[in-house]
């Protein structure tokens, strides 16, 4: 499969200005987004970049905006002879492995999670996703209904699925994640993986007892409210994909709806925060 050369943005504006140059951007084809203490990046396809797109984007919304900008290509690779050569065993102490096909598994880790990665994210090898496998060891899957929003790889939701869960729902915005997912479903043989292509719209009317949510900031506070109502009463959301200097933010915007901080991990900067939704009446309603 032909994967696009890719064009990266590297912004270096004020911090503060972040959330709204990204909601610019996703209007006029940025698919992803990182930022750093110091620089946003932005990506989109090679052939969607225009300079001056970009330009009057920037005008119309933000005329005093001063700021510097490089620009990077980043070229297509084959995927698959990239992550044969360099993708390693990820293990979170002897809880779970997560490792490609062909590396044979550890045998003194207990859960084991076959992932063949295309251009997707969560392997493992990312803080993020190291500690939301870290905060799954810690809660009771079992008979549950799960939600892995933002799949990626699908590899919390394939864990939640050998960890017992019901019935596990994974989503993702991007085609090659949603077909990255069902890859990796069969190659750890599970048949029975509800695998959505879409953003929080695309959640079905039904409540999950987690949701798992390694995504960004950005979507994190802009679809509280869709995450909120699809957890069940005494449900669990764990969530990441976002730098210490965000977490007051995003902890406030999650209490603020009524939820509970349960939990708290960091690593490398990178903070994962769980919160349970109490069951009274307002909040459930």
């Amino acid at each position: 499969m032909v994967v696009e050369a890719s064009i990266q943005l590297n912004l270096d504006i004020p911090k503060e200005d972040f959330d709204q140059v990204v909601a610019v951007l996703s209007e006029i084809g940025y698919y992803a987004f990182e930022e750093t203490p110091s620089v946003l990046k932005a990506f989109i396809m090679e052939s969607d970049y225009d300079s001056a797109a970009f330009d009057q984007a920037i005008q119309d919304f933000f005329p005093e905006l001063r700021f510097s900008k490089t620009v990077e290509r980043i070229e297509a690779k084959d995927w698959n002879a990239e992550w044969e050569a360099n993708f390693h065993s990820v293990t979170v102490g002897d809880f779970c492995e997560v490792h490609p096909p062909h590396r044979a598994p550890d045998p003194n880790v207990k859960y084991h999670l076959l992932v063949a990665p295309k251009m997707a994210f969560g392997t493992g090898h990312h803080a993020t996703t190291w500690l939301m496998l870290e905060e799954c060891s810690r809660l009771d899957f079992a008979g549950k209904d799960v939600l892995d929003m933002g799949c990626g790889t699908g590899v919390l939701g394939i864990l939640a699925h050998q960890l017992g869960a019901a019935h596990v729902t994974c989503i993702d915005f991007d085609p090659w994640c949603e077909e990255n997912t069902r890859e990796n479903a069969g190659l750890n043989n599970i048949a029975d993986l509800e695998i959505l292509l879409g953003d929080a719209s695309a959640i079905p009317d039904r409540r999950y007892q987690i949701i798992l949510a390694n995504i960004n900031r950005n979507v994190l506070l802009a679809d509280r409210d869709q995450y909120v109502k699809a957890l069940a009463p005494d449900g669990i959301i764990a969530m990441s994909g976002f730098y210490d200097f965000d977490e007051e933010k995003v902890q406030a915007h999650y209490v603020a709806a009524g939820l509970r901080l349960v939990q708290r991990n960091e690593r490398d900067n990178w903070v994962m925060l769980a919160f349970e939704k109490p069951n009274n009446t307002a909040l459930n309603s």
